[in-house]
């Protein structure tokens, strides 16, 4: 079943990529270029996708990482698979540390926030396990809090460092924000996107068919003048946006409208990206022939060869790294 999905998704994203090269969008499409409403629909909800561990030991739920407690501000790595609704925690080097499953379902997007908790949207529904936001604290493998009001088919995630949740929701075209330790959103802003990003003042970064910018509280975005069609992206301090755009990934400088760097992302389809705390590496996860790895690449003065970081068999779609550059205040 899961290979037969992946033989599918590659066909899906070869056909993006000849769509983004028109200039046209693909619906239905796990990447970039969605037109509003369209989504990564050929990731089918197959009966059986998702079944939630019941086992003991140390990847039971609740379980506590002695590593993680004693180490919980060393560089973890977050990789989330989609088919089976888990998230797979990697040490540096790529020992795994824990798993979570609990309160996933079908999870999209992954973000580690500055006090090292990791938020996952879920996107599957069976039972109580709903459209839902679920955060975890390092080292636990039960979420901390459950966000479903105002959650509608959620994708793009992110959190600033004052803690505030921005989701995405393609089911009802929506952003909501839901400021520290809240479960009801305080802002719904009415834009159709799949990722999203904030700035050091806390301005929050839309991608959708374009990527528009929302001041603090504010429900009207404006748009960068970036390059239309874009998917994942992320901000830095000073800044400065990352987007990902078909296979390359594409720099640019504040308040600028043409990148200053294009790296090819040759792997395969390039899904998400996770910049890390000290703004030293970019992440990438990709679908390629093994068929899924996360591959890094020295930011922002590197080199433009993208390397394998963690091979092919643990996780897919959603990638991040703690500690995260949530940033704002």
């Amino acid at each position: 079943m899961l290979s037969s999905l992946r033989v599918g998704r590659r066909a899906a994203a070869a056909y993006l990529l000849v769509m983004l090269a028109a200039g046209c969008s693909a619906a239905g499409t796990p990447s970039v270029g969605s037109a509003p409403g369209a989504l990564n629909d050929n990731r089918i909800l197959a009966a059986g996708h998702g079944t939630l561990s019941n086992a003991s030991g140390p990847h039971a739920p609740g379980w506590i990482s002695p590593d993680a407690r004693r180490h919980h501000k060393r560089t973890l790595f977050y990789w989330g698979n989609y088919d089976t609704s888990t998230i797979t925690i990697l040490s540096s080097s790529g020992t795994t540390k824990g798993t979570i499953t609990s309160g996933l379902y079908n999870p999209e997007r992954l973000f580690v926030d500055k006090q090292g908790d990791v938020c996952a949207t879920n996107i599957g529904y069976n039972g109580s396990n709903k459209n839902s936001i679920t955060c975890y604290k390092p080292g636990h493998t039960t979420p901390y809090i459950t966000i479903t009001a105002g959650v509608n088919r959620p994708t793009g995630l992110t959190v600033d460092a004052a803690g505030t949740i921005y989701c995405a929701n393609v089911g009802n075209n929506t952003i909501t924000v839901y400021p520290k330790g809240m479960t009801s959103p305080s802002l719904t802003i009415n834009y159709f996107a799949e990722y999203l990003a904030t700035d050091a003042q806390d301005n929050l970064y839309a991608a959708g068919t374009a990527v528009e910018k929302f001041a603090p509280g504010s429900t009207t975005g404006k748009d960068t003048g970036l390059p239309h069609y874009p998917g994942a992206l992320e901000v830095d301090k000073n800044g400065n946006i990352i987007v990902l755009y078909g296979a390359n990934l594409e720099y640019f400088p504040a308040g600028q409208t043409s990148p200053s760097k294009t790296i090819p992302v040759t792997a395969g389809s390039p899904f998400a990206l996770s910049l890390s705390g000290n703004e030293k590496t970019l992440y990438v996860s990709e679908e390629s022939s093994i068929p899924f790895i996360v591959q890094s690449v020295a930011y922002p003065s590197g080199s433009t060869l993208v390397t394998t970081k963690f091979p092919s068999g643990t996780g897919d779609w959603p990638i991040a790294v703690s500690p995260d550059n949530a940033l704002g205040g």
